[in-house]
């Protein structure tokens, strides 16, 4: 992987629907076909794994967002077991595993608080979990937006302390 690369990987974050002749001319090169197997390339060594659509979710009617932090009980392979089961609960679109007292952060789209109130059932019906501690987001400035990731250093922003 180059700086090339890099360049075509951050100009798909931005906009992955972005036609080849703009990437690159964005990156200095006129052949479409050179872009297009670069692409190639990056998806075969999993460094693009898939393009997805930004979904502005709340026009849909997905309008409760519950960050559920979730502290699971201590077993033999006691995370991934609770993973697989959490993956699998619909709305849900994060889960993180992290250390500490908490072992999840479940970020989860629902309709209304009814259908959270239902996962939130499910939740503490499994024998996994020890206990759960929701949040509800009142206001969502930013999320799974990546176009604002920067792969160069150069181009971090300096923040004043």
């Amino acid at each position: 992987m180059d700086l090339l690369d890099l360049k075509i990987v951050e100009t798909l974050l931005k906009d992955a629907d972005t036609p080849l002749s703009e990437i690159g001319r964005k990156c200095g090169i006129n052949s479409s076909s050179a872009i297009s197997k670069r692409i190639k390339k990056l998806r075969e060594e999993e460094i693009i794994l898939r393009s997805e659509a930004v979904v502005n979710y709340s026009k849909l009617g997905y309008d409760f967002i519950a960050v559920t932090f979730i502290k699971a009980k201590f077993g033999h392979a006691y995370t991934s077991r609770l993973a697989e089961k959490l993956l699998d609960i619909k709305g849900v679109i994060t889960l993180l595993e992290i250390l500490g007292e908490t072992d999840f952060i479940m970020i989860s789209l629902n309709r209304n608080q009814k259908e959270y109130r239902e996962k939130l059932s499910y939740l503490m019906s499994l024998d996994e979990i020890e206990r759960s501690d929701t949040r509800v987001v009142t206001s969502n400035f930013r999320m799974n937006d990546l176009s604002n990731l920067r792969l160069f250093p150069e181009q971090e922003s300096r923040t004043v302390d």
